[in-house]
């Protein structure tokens, strides 16, 4: 099987290094013929003299095409059976490739990997939202009360470990665009990707089609990457933009008008009237790295107990830790992660295994250094 790695560069050469030097490991314990195309999004005259010193098919566009435009152009120049498509924040890890592969070999069209966030397979990155009208409801009756809002919760943990428990592939067409396989067959009959999405929603709006048709795609726990999120992202001032622009686009296409136009005006304005309410004072913690004790909950039967950090009061989406250990008195972000996170604030909650919630929320500050 022939397969292209294509990643959409935008000033991460570095990122882009270990990237392509994780692929060119992974590759080389496979009977895989793998290459490499570099789409150059953006960089300086010494960040293209990094990528030119890489072994890869260097694509130079001449512009920012946008992620879905990158991909588009990358896919243009590859002759393989199967395109990966991902971003240079990402790190494939042994044996990754190979069981992307032998899912697309049998019944997948599309296949994704298990995130983590760290090298330590600490922190589980959480699956896409799964946007319908029905889940958009569901979400934002959690301002209604704080009992609701648990509830909202519990109705995304069941999502969320259905991913972060699966040992075998799951059918899920909530894949993110970090890291996706694509088989040349599914793109040719699903089309490419969107250009009118500038940043964030191709991917969805691509699955989204792929189910139209027909086509599976699945999550492959087996295979495993690390993601380091959003660090090309926060290198463009319009990128929370985009993120806006695109969101409406998608929402309007699948949505309607007339839904969508409830989602922009009516909701944030009774959110914004019964958070004036029910919203007392906060305390907020200024750390070094987060931390969470374990030492009063040892009795707890149902393992593992849940570490979920979001960067909303909400809590939807989360990153996972799961906690098996009976003897790990005290948690601590991985340092090296957390420095590498935007300022603001993140949300932390101890959750056991049946979604109680066992402590009270943790908020941690991190301010720009």
């Amino acid at each position: 099987m022939k397969l292209s790695c294509i990643l959409v560069h935008y000033h991460t050469p570095e990122l882009l290094k270990r990237a392509v030097s994780a692929i060119e490991k992974d590759a080389s314990t496979s009977a895989l013929d793998v290459d490499i195309i570099v789409v150059d999004n953006g960089s300086t005259e010494k960040d293209r003299a990094l990528l030119k010193s890489l072994d890869v098919k260097h694509i130079d566009p001449g512009s920012n095409l946008g992620y879905a435009g990158g991909v588009n152009l990358g896919v243009k120049h590859s002759d393989s059976d199967v395109f990966i498509l991902m971003n240079p924040d990402v790190e494939v890890l042994p044996g990754c490739i190979e069981s992307l592969a032998n899912a697309l070999g049998n019944a997948a069209s599309a296949a994704g990997p298990r995130f983590y966030m760290d090298h330590g397979k600490q922190i589980a990155l959480p699956p896409l939202v799964w946007l319908t009208r029905m889940n958009e409801i569901i979400w934002r009756s959690s301002v209604l009360s704080r009992g609701q809002a648990r509830r909202v919760r519990n109705y995304w943990r069941k999502h969320a470990k259905k991913q972060w428990l699966a040992t075998q592939p799951v059918l899920n067409y909530h894949l993110t665009g970090a890291l996706l396989a694509i088989t040349r067959r599914a793109w040719e009959q699903v089309g490419s990707f969107d250009e009118v999405f500038k940043l964030y929603f191709e991917e969805v709006d691509w699955l989204m089609r792929l189910r139209r048709k027909g086509l599976k795609a699945y999550y492959v726990p087996s295979a495993e990457a690390i993601h380091l999120v959003n660090q090309s992202a926060i290198k463009e001032k319009l990128s929370k933009k985009w993120y806006a622009d695109s969101l409406a686009i998608y929402r309007r296409r699948y949505y309607g008008a007339l839904f969508t136009a409830f989602l922009e005006h009516v909701v944030p304005a009774l959110r914004g009237f019964l958070n004036k309410i029910q919203n007392g004072s906060e305390e907020v913690y200024e750390t070094a790295v987060p931390s969470i004790d374990l030492s009063r909950f040892k009795s707890v039967s149902e393992k593992p107990l849940w570490i979920e950090i979001s960067v909303n009061r909400l809590g939807i989406p989360a990153l996972g830790v799961p906690i098996y250990s009976r003897d790990i008195c005290k948690w601590e972000f991985p340092e090296t992660e957390w420095n590498a996170l935007e300022p603001g604030k993140y949300y932390l909650r101890l959750v056991d295994n049946d979604g109680r919630e066992l402590d009270t929320l943790k908020i941690f500050h991190k301010i720009t250094e």
